[in-house]
């Protein structure tokens, strides 16, 4: 990297306040720039404040706080996969990322695009990551290649189209590709020989580093098995835990959707008052073996990607607390790593955010600036002692994880004082895809959803508690992905990720590598009709979500409270 072309793109980042540059070869040999704007495009990049990090994988500029407050090493020689991961991760510590297009030689690296995809794709146990970009690549390789056999005039447009594709890609583009040509006229040769290159290549330092943590974890994971699951299940309950109902009958019995690990649970459903629960209830020790490696761990950058791209969610529910109240101190119960303080500070600029958390996110995202400051406990046990600190509370995607929601709404109605506001979303168990997609609705996450909360049953609690019900938001089928997400679902338990540690006791053989390749190569059309029936199911589903959202006021005598109501 030459000096000047460092000096120079220095200097762009702070005239223009770039906290993360990536520098970009203005030779990229064709084939990685099409993977660069298969991860991101590059004209939206700057504009959206909350994504991953994304780049070309040859050199990042970062500004020296944004560097401090990552904890990573600034130095060189990264391989490809660990240059992806610092990547992302550096991209949550700044707020605001660009691409530069620079005048400094590109290099074939083919030998390490596996890892490069992997990082990217924030999926460490490549469960969809690889299989995805190869089976897309070839898919389209094979219809070229099929389609002259079939119709010879039709079939010799498709290869002229397939080999001017790249042309038409970086038309306008300042980027050279050095290789343009000869990567586009042989482009039918060249794609099956990058892919066996792809996956033959020897592993990187990086990927032997995921394949190290995988087997320390499986050596756990197969103990932990080995004593069966089913001690982590409690005592069955006669009655609704809810309004203490005996009347109980069987909702449906689910397997892990979101991990694919041992097990099968029950949730019952009340009777009396609709009330969904599971019967018998994971123990806090099995509540921590099946949240294990989804947000933490294995799964510490699959789930920033998942949290960074729900932005819209998240200014979604700010926006509606814009509307009633202005607070000075906010408390985020359930705050995860604080994705949703990171969106809502843009809302609320001069409020002051805190985040309350089991888990370590709560640690990491206040050491990002996302949150004044961190409580790391439950919220039973540390909210005793924050009685009259915080005019606004929020639980998002909270209640339906807690062994006791109503116990959970009597300290929240404890901390506020009267004019005090509490933002609740929940999933809402009436929806029509509950029903329809039963075990597989996305929002029943099994075995890590205890409750399932009708929305007439939290209105009611929060009115007995001394709130009154300022407004309620349908998430609405505005995105329509809930059958795609349970295709999705069905897939990995059909041929779960061989590489994850719970799979089996001893690292995984052909048979089971078979056997989840069969499962990725059915994603694709699985998924697509999941699509399809998404879409033609949305008039199905107006005037019905399948989360719902309420803001509530703590009733004070002295303001009239007024009183909104949506659809």
């Amino acid at each position: 990297m030459p000096d000047r072309v460092l000096r120079a793109a220095a200097d762009h980042a702070r005239r223009h306040g770039i906290g993360m540059l990536d520098l970009v070869p203005r030779d990229l040999p064709a084939e990685q720039a099409l993977d660069l704007i298969r991860n991101v495009d590059p004209r939206a990049y700057r504009e959206d404040r909350f994504g991953m990090g994304r780049g070309a994988g040859y050199a990042v500029l970062v500004d020296e706080e944004g560097m401090a407050r990552s904890g990573i090493d600034p130095r060189g020689g990264l391989d490809a996969g660990e240059m992806g991961e610092a990547t992302a991760r550096v991209r949550l510590h700044v707020d605001t990322a660009d691409m530069a297009v620079a005048p400094f030689p590109g290099t074939d690296r083919t030998a390490q695009r596996r890892a490069w995809l992997r990082s990217q794709a924030l999926d460490p146990p490549p469960a969809l990551t690889l299989p995805r970009t190869l089976y897309g690549t070839g898919g389209a390789w094979l219809l070229v290649l099929t389609g002259p056999l079939i119709e010879l005039w039709t079939g010799l447009g498709l290869v002229l189209l397939y080999c001017l594709i790249p042309y038409l890609i970086f038309v306008g583009t300042p980027l050279r590709p050095a290789d343009l040509h000869r990567a586009a006229w042989l482009r039918p040769v060249r794609t099956p020989l990058t892919i066996w290159r792809t996956l033959r290549a020897p592993r990187s330092r990086w990927e032997r580093r995921q394949i190290e943590r995988r087997e320390e974890a499986r050596a756990r994971y197969a103990a932990e098995i080995a004593a069966g699951v089913e001690r982590r299940l409690g005592e069955r309950r006669p009655d609704c835990p809810w309004c203490g109902s005996l009347d109980l009958v069987r909702h449906l019995v689910a397997r892990d959707t979101v991990q694919a690990k041992p097990g099968r649970f029950r949730l019952d459903r009340c009777r009396g008052c609709g009330h969904v629960f599971q019967n018998p209830r994971l123990t806090p020790e099995g509540l921590d073996f099946y949240d294990r490696d989804v947000c933490d761990g294995l799964g510490d950058l699959s789930a920033e990607l998942i949290f960074s791209s729900a932005a819209e969610d998240c200014l979604r529910r700010a926006r509606l607390a814009e509307r009633f109240t202005a607070p000075r101190r906010w408390l985020d119960v359930g705050t995860g790593k604080g994705h949703f303080c990171r969106v809502a500070r843009t809302v609320f600029p001069d409020t002051e955010f805190d985040g309350l958390d089991v888990g370590d996110g709560v640690e990491d995202a206040a050491r990002r600036g996302w949150i004044d400051h961190a409580y790391r406990s439950s919220f039973l046990d540390v909210g005793p002692d924050l009685i009259g600190r915080y005019d606004m509370i929020s639980m998002h995607r909270y209640l339906e994880r807690t062994p006791d929601p109503l116990a959970e709404l009597d300290l929240a109605a404890k901390i506020l004082e009267p004019g005090g506001h509490l933002l609740i979303e929940t999933p809402d168990p009436q929806c029509p895809m509950a029903r329809l997609l039963r075990g597989l609705w996305p929002p029943y996450r099994p075995p890590r959803s205890l409750h399932m909360i009708p929305p007439g049953n939290l209105k009611r609690a929060l009115e007995i508690r001394g709130f009154q019900i300022l407004a309620e938001q349908r998430r609405g089928p505005r995105r329509g992905t809930d059958v795609a997400s349970a295709a999705a679902a069905l897939v990995d338990l059909i041929g779960p990720d061989a590489e994850r540690p719970w799979q089996g006791a001893a690292p995984p053989g052909p048979a089971r590598h078979v056997r989840a390749l069969t499962a990725q190569l059915l994603a694709v059309p699985l998924v697509g009709l999941g699509m399809v029936a998404d879409l033609l199911t949305l008039p199905l589903q107006r005037g019905s979500g399948d989360a719902y959202l309420l803001i509530a006021r703590k009733i004070d005598d002295s303001r009239p409270v007024p009183a909104v109501a949506e659809p």
